[in-house]
């Protein structure tokens, strides 16, 4: 059969696998095995592909990244790390529509499937004395949630495109960094712009105590980020610097010593959430279907022969199945082993156009119906999705628009 078909009907089981809500890990083995069947693979190809894709280096990696990431996302909520974000930012922070699009910006920081249903209600309340509309307080918790994405190391896509590709997580914050300014300042002036201050955040007064004790609640994540673009240690011993601060955070003043004793058996144990197993499981073994069933290679010679110019195809395809799939992490591992061999080589050009193909399906999966905290956030704030989308869109053009033209300039000297 031919290979562009084998590819089609396996995307079209993705799609219909993760409309129905399967474990994603299922979803991937399921199309893996859908795509190795119609392309006329033998028993042996099968648990050949099976094999290679569970023990290679990178799976590994990502197995125990992901686990470890689930780790400090409950050490972070269970040590009360967020909510003293959230206080002392009000508590230093004079202007209420900061607030509003600081809160779903660092609660989406731990990363948690659904998370925005977290800073719904406190988007809601902030929305609510501004006089700001359901649908643009939905837009306002999804954008500003999202809007990191493009660039936060902690985010399981963005670790998985990075062992993909082989490009570091420093090299790809670099890289979209503008685009997460953009997005940010443009999403900030577009919503909230005229809305007028409270008098009750009036009288706010910067306090350097406050802004100290704001530090000290994110710097678990400060200093991941700081070993991860300025030093780029191995990523698994990033998470455990980070956790290990976020266990001696906000240690009582006796008794330190059984408290991290309790903390290491309250905390870290219900902090691991073993299904990410078999997500990354099933990532890994269609990525290798992918490899092993030769529709790379075709696909490349392809595009080859049509001349379509790369750059464009990654603009259009990337959000079209970062969309479709609703799945960022699904999104990258079905992108990135088929855009590689097309990406012109060379060290900036090749890492600037996969940056492009991460925040391509990144801006996709934003706006999907399939996204699970694009839906929550939707049914929360009882809005009509073509409402959502549209108030979404023009945030989306201006961050694509603007990684085109920087990937553009990047391919161009």
């Amino acid at each position: 059969m031919p290979w562009y078909i084998a590819l089609s009907f396996s995307i079209i089981t993705i799609l219909i696998c993760i409309y129905l809500k399967i474990n994603i890990g299922l979803t991937m083995f399921t199309g893996a095995v859908a795509l190795g069947l119609l392309a006329g693979l033998s028993p042996a190809g099968f648990f050949g592909v099976i094999i290679e894709g569970l023990w290679d280096s990178i799976t590994i990696m990502l197995i125990i990244s992901i686990l470890l990431l689930g780790i400090l996302g409950h050490i972070l909520k269970t040590t009360g790390a967020m909510a003293e974000i959230i206080l002392n930012l009000t508590a230093i922070i004079s202007n209420i529509r900061i607030i509003a699009a600081a809160m779903p910006m660092l609660i989406g920081m731990l990363a948690v499937p659904g998370g925005a249903m977290l800073s719904a209600p406190l988007c809601a309340e902030v929305g609510t004395r501004l006089d700001v509309s359901p649908v643009r307080q939905a837009v306002i918790n999804n954008w500003f949630r999202h809007v990191l994405y493009f660039i936060f190391p902690l985010f399981p896509s963005l670790i998985i495109a990075s062992e993909l590709s082989g490009v570091s997580l420093g090299r790809f914050f670099i890289h979209n960094l503008p685009l997460t300014i953009i997005g940010t300042i443009f999403g900030f002036l577009f919503l909230l712009r005229g809305y007028k201050q409270l008098e009750e955040f009036e009288d706010v007064v910067f306090s350097w105590t406050k802004a100290g004790q704001l530090l000290k609640s994110i710097s678990p994540l400060v200093l991941i980020l700081i070993l991860v673009v300025v030093f780029n240690i191995y990523f698994p011993l990033v998470l455990l610097a980070g956790i290990t601060l976020a266990l001696l955070n906000y240690l009582p003043q006796e008794g330190r010593g059984r408290e991290i004793v309790r903390r290491l058996q309250t905390m870290v144990l219900p902090g691991i959430k073993f299904p990410v197993v078999l997500v990354i499981a099933g990532i890994m073994i269609y990525k290798e279907m992918l490899s092993r069933t030769g529709v790379i290679s075709d696909m490349t010679n392809l595009v080859l022969e049509l001349g379509i110019p790369v750059l464009v195809l990654i603009a259009v395809i990337s959000f079209l199945v970062g969309m479709l799939t609703g799945d960022n992490s699904a999104s990258v591992v079905i992108l990135f082993p088929l855009f590689m061999p097309l990406i012109p080589a060379g060290g900036t050009v090749f890492t600037a156009y996969l940056a492009f193909l991460y925040a391509g399906s990144t801006a996709g999966h934003i706006i999907s119906p399939a996204h699970p905290c694009f839906s929550l956030t939707k049914e929360y704030y009882a809005v009509e999705i073509k409402d959502f989308i549209i108030l979404t869109l023009p945030m989306l053009a201006v961050v694509m628009t603007a990684g085109f033209l920087i990937t553009a300039l990047f391919g161009y000297y």
